[in-house]
């Protein structure tokens, strides 16, 4: 595997994807968005298809981690689990890369886990099965995955990860990065959000990035919030 470029939420909107000059890239170079892809969504399958297909002509890989704001159920329907880099991926039409939550895969030497999901804080004008699915939160079997995975892969050693991949962040830091989005409930924290302290608390993770908050933000030695913003690792 070539580079590895990181970019935030698209909901969609995939423009700046396609706006990367791939001249001299090619398919071993990956572009990863962390989380609320959006294209597979099921509002208009000819115009996802295609932004599925334009993304796949690309010489590099697109791959995502999912979100909250995602079609889970079809995501599902549309992938194949296969094995890739020392974990599973759910692989989609053109290439499309889904990276699988509590996943660990080895790039370029480095020991990368993966998380997705998030809560969704817009419920109220959201419909369940249309708009919002209850497979965005972060869940034990997520967890319990992550464990297994950071214990047993080969490449184990004092249970380290170079570069850790999220949606959301974990709750230790979450008042931090509250603070840098001009949010004022710093107290209160989700459901995934203390999942993902479980991770932070279990792995020796030198490197953590991640998305959902719409800011492009180093909030310390540690973590990274991005957005539109590409930041290649």
């Amino acid at each position: 595997m070539g580079r590895i470029i990181l970019t935030g939420d698209t909901h969609a909107q995939v423009d700046r994807i396609l706006m990367i000059d791939d001249s001299e890239m090619t398919k071993e170079d990956i572009v990863i968005v962390l989380g609320d892809f959006g294209v597979i969504w099921g509002y208009n399958d000819k115009m996802e298809d295609e932004t599925l297909k334009l993304l796949g002509e690309k010489n590099f890989t697109v791959a995502f981690l999912d979100g909250n704001h995602e079609n889970f159920p079809l995501i599902k329907s549309k992938e194949t689990v296969v094995k890739w880099n020392e974990g599973y991926i759910g692989m989609l039409p053109y290439g499309i890369i889904h990276l699988l939550r509590g996943e660990i895969y080895i790039i370029n030497g480095k020991r990368i886990g993966v998380c997705g999901g998030a809560n969704s804080i817009d419920l109220w004008h959201r419909t369940e099965g249309k708009s919002w699915w209850r497979e965005e939160e972060i869940t034990d079997i997520d967890i319990d995955n992550f464990g297994m995975n950071l214990s047993c892969s080969s490449y184990a050693k004092n249970n380290e990860i170079d570069i850790m991949l999220s949606h959301d962040a974990p709750a230790s830091i979450i008042p931090l990065v509250k603070l840098y989005s001009g949010i004022n409930d710093v107290g209160k924290v989700s459901k995934s959000q203390q999942q993902l302290e479980k991770i932070l608390q279990m792995a020796n993770i030198k490197k953590w990035y991640f998305g959902h908050w719409h800011i492009s933000q180093k909030i310390d030695d540690k973590f990274e919030c991005i957005y539109r913003a590409f930041r290649e690792v």
